[in-house]
C-alpha cells in the first residue's frame, strides 16, 4: 500500500489551518515571555507611584472588610477587586507556610517591602495582556481571516507600550481585554443576532467602563452591530435590532451597579474623584490643541508602539478596510470615538491610546497579509517567504523596542541614586526624598517626604504607623503630585536635612512658565545647597527621571545665592 493512500496530501487550506494551531501558541508564549521580563523592576521600590494608589484602595477593600473601595476616578473597580483577591491569596498562601502569623503580620510585611503585593499584581496584570493578544487575534479572525488575526497577535505580542504597561498594575490592560470581548460579541450579534450575545455584550461593556471610563466607547460597536441588522429589509427583523438596542443598554446599566455598586452607594465620592480627575494641567503631560495632540500621539506612542512600516500598515488597513460594513459599523466608531475623548484632553499620557492600540494592530494585520498576497501574486513568491520578510521588517524594531525598554526599567535613575548614596552619604544622615524609595528604608540614613501641607514627614514612621491611602490623599491637598515643589511655603521649616534625592525638579524647569510656585520652592531650596551629582537616564542603557544630589548647607532659608553646579554624571557612570 502506497503512504499518499494512507496519509492525505496536504493541501494550501490544510497548512494553514495546521500552521494556526502552531504559530498563535508561539505567539503567546512569546507575549508571555516577554512581559514576565524584568517584571520585579524597581522593587521593592515604587517607580510608578500610581501602582500604589490601585493596591492601597485594594488593601483598604480588605482592612474594613467592605467592598467600597474609596477611590472611583478611573473608576478602576474591576483592577482593585481583582488585587483584593489576590492580596487576601497571598496571606492564605503565606499563612499556610507560615509566613504570616495574621492579617495584622501581613499588613507589616506589605507596609515594609511593598513586593509582597506588587509583584503578584504585575504578574496578573501581564497575564491580561497575553489575554489581550489572544482575543485581538479572535477579532482580527473573525473580521477578516485567521491570518489577519495571527498577524495582529504577533504586532500586539512585541509591541513596546503595550508590554510595558502590561508590566505595571493599571486599568488600561484590563479595560483593553474587557473592550475585546465587547467586539467579539458586537461582531457575533451583526453575524448571528443572539440574545444572549447582547446580554454578554452588555456585561463587557460595563466591566470596561467599570475598569476606566473612556472604553464604554466601545458600546458604540455594539450598537453599530444592531444598527447592520436593522437595515434588514424585514420590517420583524429590523423590530428585533431595535429591541436589541434597549436591552444592550438596559443590560450594561444594570452590570455596571453590580460589578461597581459603590458608585451609587457612594456616589459623593464618586464624582469628587471624577471631577479630580479633570486636570488643566500636569507636570510633564501638558498637551495643547486637539490637533497638536493627534500629532503627538501619531508621532510619539503610535510610533513607538508600531514602528513607521507597522504604523503606515495600519494607515493602508483602514482604507481597505473602510469599505466593508462591519468594520465600519463596529470598529471605526470605537476607534474614533477613543481617539476624538484623548486628543480633545488638555493633558497627553501616552497610556491613553492602549485602547487604540490592539484595534490597529487588527488594521495593520490585515493590511500586511494583503500586501504579502498581492506580492506573492506579482512576483509568484512563496506566501511564506514574503510573510516572514515582512514580519522581520516590522517585528525585529518592535523588538528592539521591547529590550531597550526593558533595560531602562531595569537600571532605574532612582535605584541608581540609592547604590550612589550608599557610597557617599554618611550614616545617620536625614534626606529628603520624593520618590516612593522603598529600597533606601533598609540603609542607615533618615528620611523625610515632603507631603504637601503636611509638611517634610517621618518616612518611617508614616509606614510604620501604617497610614491608609485616604489619609495620605486628604494631606495632599488635591495635587495629584507629590514632591517638594507641592510643598506648602509655610511648611519648609519641617524639611530640615543634611541631604536632598530630587527626582521632580527637572520635570518642573522643563515647563517652567506653568509651575512658578513649584519652581519658588526649588529654587529657595537649592539656593542654601550644593549640588554634589546629577543622574540622567540615558536611552537603552538607563530610565527614570533625572535625580539630583543636593548637600543642604543651610537649615533655615536666609537667602537665594547661585547653585554650585557640578558636571552632570551619566547613570552609568554613576552606578559604577
Amino acid at each position: 500500500m502506497q503512504l499518499q493512500s494512507v496519509v492525505p496530501p496536504l493541501t494550501r487550506s490544510g497548512w494553514r489551518a495546521k500552521s494556526g494551531w502552531i504559530v498563535l501558541p508561539a505567539i503567546l508564549v512569546l507575549a508571555l515571555l516577554v512581559r514576565l521580563a524584568g517584571l520585579r523592576f524597581g522593587l521593592p521600590a515604587l517607580n510608578d507611584p500610581d501602582e500604589l494608589m490601585f493596591e492601597m484602595g485594594s488593601v483598604r477593600m480588605l482592612r474594613s472588610a467592605s467592598l467600597n473601595p474609596g477611590w472611583f476616578g478611573h473608576p478602576a473597580t474591576t483592577t482593585m477587586y481583582l488585587l483584593s483577591a489576590i492580596n487576601a491569596g497571598v496571606y492564605l498562601f503565606g499563612h499556610a507556610l507560615g509566613w504570616f502569623a495574621n492579617p495584622q503580620a501581613f499588613l507589616g510585611a506589605i507596609y515594609a517591602d511593598p513586593s509582597w503585593f506588587i509583584a503578584p499584581g504585575r504578574f496578573a496584570m501581564a497575564l491580561f495582556g497575553v489575554w489581550c493578544v489572544a482575543l485581538t487575534y479572535r477579532l482580527g479572525k473573525a473580521l477578516f481571516d485567521p491570518a489577519s488575526g495571527l498577524a495582529a497577535a504577533a504586532l500586539l505580542a512585541l509591541d513596546p507600550v503595550h508590554v510595558g504597561y502590561s508590566q505595571v498594575i493599571r486599568s488600561d490592560i484590563m479595560a483593553s481585554a474587557f473592550m475585546l470581548l465587547a467586539l467579539l460579541a458586537a461582531v457575533r450579534i451583526r453575524n448571528d443576532g443572539r440574545w444572549r450575545d447582547v446580554v454578554l455584550a452588555g456585561i463587557w461593556v460595563a466591566a470596561a467602563a467599570a475598569t476606566k471610563w473612556p472604553f464604554a466607547a466601545v458600546g458604540l460597536g455594539v450598537v453599530g452591530a444592531c444598527l447592520l441588522r436593522m437595515a434588514n429589509p424585514r420590517r420583524a427583523e429590523a423590530l428585533r435590532a431595535a429591541r436589541k438596542i434597549a436591552v444592550f443598554s438596559a443590560v450594561t446599566l444594570a452590570a455596571l451597579v453590580i460589578i461597581s455598586p459603590y458608585l451609587v452607594l457612594d456616589y459623593a465620592t464618586a464624582l469628587k474623584d471624577v471631577q479630580g480627575e479633570s486636570q488643566t494641567n500636569h507636570v510633564g503631560a501638558n498637551g495643547g490643541a486637539p490637533l497638536w495632540n493627534a500629532l503627538w500621539y501619531v508621532r510619539v506612542p503610535l510610533a513607538s508602539a508600531f514602528g513607521y512600516v507597522g504604523l503606515a500598515l495600519a494607515a493602508g488597513g483602514i482604507g481597505l478596510a473602510a469599505r466593508r460594513r462591519p468594520v465600519a459599523a463596529i470598529l471605526f466608531p470605537v476607534m474614533l470615538a477613543l481617539f476624538t475623548i484623548t486628543i480633545f484632553q488638555h493633558l497627553i499620557w501616552v497610556r491613553w491610546i492602549l485602547p487604540l492600540v490592539p484595534l490597529l494592530s487588527v488594521l495593520a494585520g490585515f493590511a500586511a497579509v494583503r500586501l504579502v498576497r498581492a506580492l506573492s501574486t506579482r512576483f509568484t513568491a512563496p506566501v511564506p517567504a514574503l510573510g516572514a520578510a515582512l514580519a522581520a521588517i516590522v517585528l525585529v524594531p518592535l523588538a528592539m523596542g521591547v529590550r531597550a525598554n526593558a533595560t531602562e526599567r531595569n537600571h532605574d535613575t532612582r535605584q541608581i541614586a540609592t547604590r550612589w548614596a550608599e557610597r557617599h552619604i554618611p550614616p545617620g544622615s536625614t534626606i529628603i526624598i520624593e520618590h516612593f524609595g522603598f529600597d533606601l528604608m533598609s540603609r542607615p540614613w533618615n528620611y523625610l517626604f515632603p507631603l504637601v501641607d503636611a509638611g517634610c514627614v517621618d518616612a518611617r514612621a508614616l509606614l510604620g504607623g501604617k497610614v491608609e491611602y485616604g489619609k495620605i490623599q486628604a494631606l495632599r491637598g488635591g495635587h495629584h503630585n507629590v514632591d517638594y515643589g507641592t510643598l506648602y511655603p509655610a511648611r519648609r521649616g519641617t524639611c530640615r536635612a543634611d541631604y536632598a534625592i530630587l527626582s521632580q525638579y527637572d520635570r518642573y524647569a522643563a515647563e517652567a512658565s506653568l509651575f512658578p510656585a513649584e519652581m519658588a520652592s526649588y529654587k529657595e531650596l537649592l539656593s542654601r545647597s550644593t549640588l554634589i551629582t546629577t543622574i540622567r537616564p540615558q536611552r537603552g542603557i538607563s530610565g527614570g527621571p533625572q535625580s539630583r544630589f543636593g548637600r543642604i548647607e543651610r537649615l533655615i532659608p536666609d537667602g537665594t545665592g547661585p547653585l554650585r553646579s557640578l558636571p552632570v554624571v551619566p547613570a552609568a557612570s554613576a552606578a559604577m
